[in-house]
């Protein structure tokens, strides 16, 4: 995040960011080598060419739902030497509120999250970038996953979550856009603008700790193995 906002601002994708610099266990989170982002597709060709020529990057981590992948489309890194890796966390059981839905996430999307995870832990995919549709629920809970069992402090991973705010009024404008596009039933306009709090992620911490002990019981629960998350933490945490 803050190697990142050194830089020029992307054009298209407004909800892009650095992890890096995050506090983490034994150091910081390595700078340029993990970024997350709202969709790709999104991009312009400047964009492209940035993240390609400039980052390097490698991995492409898409978590949209098969369905939006195909209507929306991947956009210009389609076509680059880069890897893509579809890893869909869409259609899960409802839920009562937002953070129940991140659970459901957790909880039946666990073995494709924990792929991802374990993707992650391989030499060859970074830098990599993830994203889904507007960068923020998906994303967010992969983002809470990784920086979790990296060891960075849980207000980090909240306030990163909530970092996502200032993008929300384009987003919300991008979603109309979707909604209609993909014949979707339009927003009631007596819901107020979602806006992503940091209160809503520190509640899904809290629940991740009572159900599984913490972001890497439920790691363990989905088979990530002990070599695996030090395999993940050498890739991703710069020693202090």
């Amino acid at each position: 995040m803050r190697f990142w906002r050194r830089r020029k601002p992307l054009e298209g994708l407004v909800n892009f960011r650095d992890l890096g610099g995050l506090p983490a266990e034994g150091g910081t989170v390595r700078p340029g080598v993990l970024f997350r982002s709202d969709s790709l597709a999104y991009a312009t060709p400047a964009d492209a060419d940035r993240l390609v020529r400039d980052l390097g990057l490698s991995t492409v981590i898409d978590l949209r739902g098969e369905y939006e992948v195909s209507q929306l489309g991947r956009g210009l890194l389609s076509g680059a030497a880069v890897e893509y890796y579809p890893a869909p966390i869409a259609d899960v059981s409802g839920a009562e509120d937002l953070v129940g839905h991140y659970v459901a996430m957790l909880t039946e999307k666990g073995p494709v999250l924990a792929d991802t995870v374990r993707l992650l832990s391989c030499a060859g995919t970074l830098p990599a970038v993830f994203h889904c549709e507007a960068g923020c629920d998906r994303t967010g809970v992969l983002a809470a996953v990784v920086l979790g069992l990296l060891g960075v402090p849980e207000d980090a991973i909240a306030a990163d979550y909530a970092a996502t705010a200032k993008a929300m009024p384009t987003i919300h404008e991008r979603v109309a856009v979707v909604v209609d596009r993909l014949g979707l039933p339009p927003r009631p306009v007596v819901l107020p603008a979602w806006e992503p709090e940091a209160a809503l992620m520190a509640r899904m911490l809290d629940l991740v700790r009572e159900q599984w002990g913490g972001m890497e019981g439920w790691a363990r629960s989905y088979g990530l193995t002990a070599d695996e998350l030090a395999a993940l933490r050498r890739n991703l945490i710069l020693a202090s």
